[in-house]
């Protein structure tokens, strides 16, 4: 299939079908016949508002000749479906690779719904889904898991499943790298294409075979998600016109770049951007008094290229400091309109917790600690991170001076972190022992199972591994702010917030090679209400008692 140019991506964006739904069939839907296709991808919902939410499926016809497939939805306040809150008709087209979305408006807020799809003769899995609480609505409690950097070939998504298990979630929060765009390797499982995918086709077979996983399936039937993009959705470490990773003899980057966006936008449950600006994924999101949730794309909409480490041993250990092009003020890593959107909303929200979706980790991390007023503030570790854009990172601290409760997730790092956030960890104005200079906290999720199993690279692998347990040591040596660090084992970030505090729990899967049920939480923190102090935690966090019933 060739690339597919901007105006086509805009022309695909209209075209994928996003209805308001709500109430009975006009008469015209109820007398439409409805057509033979499978649901062998399951059911998605995401992007909860207080009173709207999507709604996903993927129709495919028998025939692949066919180019539409009309089904129906039916959405229940219960599992039995004994009466519907909502149903009507809709269609699945070959344009958006017979994927269907709908933006159901008109519901409830804070409210469990429980929805299928119906064809000629299958009906799909039944999946369950939330609404958020209403915008200043007092809530009492809150519990939300992040997931990020899901490679297929690494290994199995028993992850996923831990996660899907958990009834009591208002919400799953991806933060980005949902599937891979490598080709196969001799891991775990192939990659279907087994080569890297690069066109509209290639994305769209990539996306099918991840979402015909049971685990993701679960995940999704029994969660709402919000997601956003990182690198790997379109091609490892990229910037805004371009990426390290991609070869040109594959083809021409921005047609690339479109027609990996296009079959995300069909795939995922989220709402499609508008035409007129069709890589925005930043967005924000409510929940009653409690939370705000802000998500930001730092990946593909504004971010300059990365540069190269700056110091003389680069080939050895590719480290650099904070000078030269690393601290030119017009670096940007968000991008103008995302940054000047986010400095115009941020402080109008008003909610207790305020939480920051980001692929890549804000907080420093450095090889060597110096104060920055010494010059160049030491030698930082990666230039793909917010280190590497130290102008963005500084303006962005000072958009949110004097703001209470702030809290960055992050993804990407395929290990687990825990910091306190301050401008100059190494400085005399922060204190590594009581917090105090701390402006907010971050926690960084581990992979789903990007990293593999512990010594799965065999040889020196294993001794790096064995040595990993000495590594949280080793890094807090320069990394003062650097509270917990576990780079071997795969898992989840699961976030439980009340009034008064947040508790952060690492929880952690065994090997991914092989499937288990197994669980265990690593490490947790807690952090009180006013202060930006991480505070070890002994204990998980009971579930919230009358969740919602799952999905049957």
């Amino acid at each position: 299939m060739p690339p597919f140019s901007r105006r086509e991506l805009l022309l695909a964006a209209v075209s994928v079908p996003l209805l308001a739904a709500c109430g009975a069939d006009s008469d015209e839907d109820s007398a439409a016949a409805l057509d033979e296709a499978q649901f062998t991808h399951g059911v998605a919902s995401g992007d909860p508002l207080a009173d709207a939410l999507i709604l996903w499926t993927r129709a495919q016809p028998a025939s692949g000749t066919v180019t539409r497939a009309r089904v129906r939805y039916e959405v229940s306040l219960d599992p039995s479906f004994a009466s519907l809150a909502a149903q009507g008709t809709a269609l699945a087209e070959a344009a958006a690779d017979y994927t269907l979305k709908l933006d159901l408006n008109g519901l409830r807020p804070d409210t469990a719904y429980y929805y299928r799809f119906v064809s000629a003769s299958q009906t799909s899995p039944v999946g369950r889904t939330r609404t958020a609480p209403a915008a200043g609505s007092t809530i009492d409690r809150l519990r939300l898991a992040f997931v990020t950097c899901s490679n297929y070939v690494a290994g199995y998504f028993h992850a996923y499943r831990r996660v899907a298990e958990r009834h009591d979630l208002q919400a799953v929060v991806h933060l980005g790298d949902y599937i891979y765009e490598n080709g196969s390797t001799d891991r775990v499982r192939p990659h279907e294409p087994p080569r890297e995918i690069v066109t509209l086709a290639d994305y769209r077979q990539r996306y099918a075979q991840y979402r015909a996983d049971e685990d993701l399936q679960e995940l999704h039937r029994q969660h709402p998600m919000i997601w956003v993009w990182d690198d790997h959705e379109i091609c490892n470490n990229a910037w805004k016109d371009g990426a390290e990773s991609h070869d040109p003899a594959l083809g021409d980057y921005a047609a690339r770049r479109l027609d990996a966006a296009r079959a995300a936008f069909e795939w995922l449950p989220i709402r499609t951007p508008d035409p007129s600006d069709p890589m925005r994924v930043y967005r924000a999101f409510g929940f009653g008094d409690l939370a705000d949730l802000t998500m930001l794309d730092t990946r593909h909409i504004g971010r300059d290229r990365q540069l190269p480490p700056n110091t003389l041993f680069e080939e050895a250990v590719p480290v650099f400091t904070q000078s030269g092009d690393f601290v030119e003020p017009a670096r940007q890593l968000l991008g103008e309109a995302q940054e000047a959107w986010f400095a115009e909303t941020q402080p109008k929200r008003s909610a207790t917790w305020q939480l920051i979706g980001n692929q890549v980790y804000f907080s420093p991390i450095k090889l060597l600690g110096a104060p920055r007023a010494a010059g160049g503030g030491g030698l930082y570790l990666s230039n793909d991170k917010w280190d590497g854009y130290e102008p963005a990172r500084d303006r962005l601290l000072a958009q949110l001076a004097g703001q209470r409760n702030l809290v960055f997730l992050t993804g990407d790092a395929h290990e687990a972190y825990a910091f306190e956030v301050t401008a100059d960890p190494n400085g005399p104005g922060y204190g590594a022992l009581t917090g105090e200079g701390a402006l907010a906290v971050e926690f960084v999720a581990t992979s789903i199972t990007s990293r593999g199993d512990p010594d799965s690279g065999g040889g020196l692998s294993s001794v790096l591994d064995g040595l990993a347990t000495h590594a949280e040591q080793l890094l807090r040596l320069s990394n003062p702010h650097l509270k917990y660090y576990e780079n071997i084992h795969n898992g989840y970030l699961l976030l439980d917030l009340t009034p008064a505090r947040l508790q952060a729990e690492f929880w952690m899967v065994p090997r991914v090679s092989v499937r288990s049920d197994e669980q265990w939480l690593d490490r947790a923190f807690s952090v009180a209400s006013g202060r930006s102090r991480l505070v070890a935690a002994s204990a998980p966090t009971e579930a919230i008692a009358r969740a919602p019933a799952p999905a049957p």
